[in-house]
């Protein structure tokens, strides 16, 4: 991958691999990357200006073949990478080009694929933003009817807004989890067991999806998107993912190979990251910790699960207490309550 004209500094990285890309820096020659291994691969970038100030991230998935020669051009205007479609070096332009290109560092190699076994170019294409780019700060557009909608807005926050709408183009097409939905029409006590029990959700999930193995992929691409490029909305989409599937009872029984192959998506998550990044997140609410406790839980008390399933869970809950000092001991005062009416 060849980032041609860049004559701003950029922070630039590939997948797990950050490089900086200076103005101009004698002794000092990067002229791209080499040796990328074939596969879906993140790239993100942020420009730097003078003072050192680092704007938000910009990244898009980029499924890399055998061979392939990728030239982006450098807009400093837009601050953006983009196609260039009349730049792309032969093969002496290659030789010639081979000892400034620095080759894929395969030491994060086996990271990378443990975070992104299940996402595919078909996980990709449902998902990324109709514009490819992933923006970890929104941009928005100037809304043709602001004088109107800024008359009825009631508070002064609503009077700013009303001046921008969101750009339906790069928005992210993560499944929809409307729960409230699926809730509709329900009593009080089947809205109670839906909340202890959202198998019939997560079927719908996966219909959605295609697969079991797409919905994990759409697990990974939320997390990636997040942990590399700095997207929130992705990280709240990872956890309402999370939450749903540890509450499902009965999908224990029914998909327990979905669930061997989520425990170590999971595992891989909380592994691959430093530990005081993840606590911060998780800990001012505590969701991660009250959730998985609900999931260890529920696999303790379903006696006839698959018993490489058990072993798994009991497995990663030890991981868990250990690594990161969470205790998932039972309270009886935490048990759920059904509603009768």
């Amino acid at each position: 991958m060849i980032p041609y004209e860049i004559r701003s500094t950029l922070h630039l990285s590939l997948s797990l691999s950050l490089y900086f890309i200076p103005n101009s820096s004698p002794g000092e020659k990067f002229e791209g990357l080499k040796m990328i291994p074939p596969g879906n691969h993140y790239v993100f970038y942020s420009a730097v200006s003078k003072q050192g100030n680092i704007a938000s991230r910009i990244g898009f998935f980029h499924d890399f073949t055998p061979q392939e020669v990728v030239v982006k051009e450098y807009d400093a205007l837009q601050e953006m990478l983009l196609d260039s479609n009349g730049h792309v070096p032969d093969k002496d332009g290659l030789k010639a080009l081979d000892s400034s290109l620095a080759p894929y560092p395969y030491q994060h190699y086996q990271k990378w694929c443990s975070l992104t076994t299940h996402i595919t170019m078909t996980t990709v294409t449902r998902i990324q933003p109709r514009c490819i780019n992933i923006y970890s700060a929104t941009p928005l557009l100037h809304n043709p009817n602001a004088a109107a909608d800024v008359e009825t807005a009631v508070s002064v926050e609503e009077k700013l807004d009303a001046n921008f709408i969101q750009d339906d183009d790069i928005i992210m097409n993560f499944s929809k989890l409307d729960t409230k939905k699926d809730m509709k029409g329900l009593s009080p006590k089947e809205i109670t067991q839906f909340y202890m029990d959202p198998s019939a959700h997560i079927d719908k999930l996966i219909a959605q999806t295609g697969t079991e193995s797409e919905l994990l992929g759409e697990l990974e691409m939320a997390f990636v998107v997040f942990l590399l490029g700095h997207v929130y909305t992705a990280f709240e989409h990872w956890k309402q993912l999370v939450g749903v599937i540890c509450r499902g009872r009965q999908s224990l029984h029914d998909r327990p190979s979905f669930y061997k192959d989520f425990i170590r998506t999971l595992h891989y998550h909380l592994k691959e990251t430093p530990s005081d990044f993840f606590v911060d997140i998780v800990s001012r609410n505590n969701f991660l910790t009250s959730t998985l406790k609900v999931f260890f839980e529920t696999v303790r008390e379903e006696l006839d699960l698959e018993v490489e399933l058990m072993e798994r869970a009991t497995k990663f809950r030890s991981y868990l207490e250990k690594r990161f000092e969470w205790d998932f001991g039972y309270d009886e005062d935490d048990a759920p309550v059904v509603v009768e009416m």
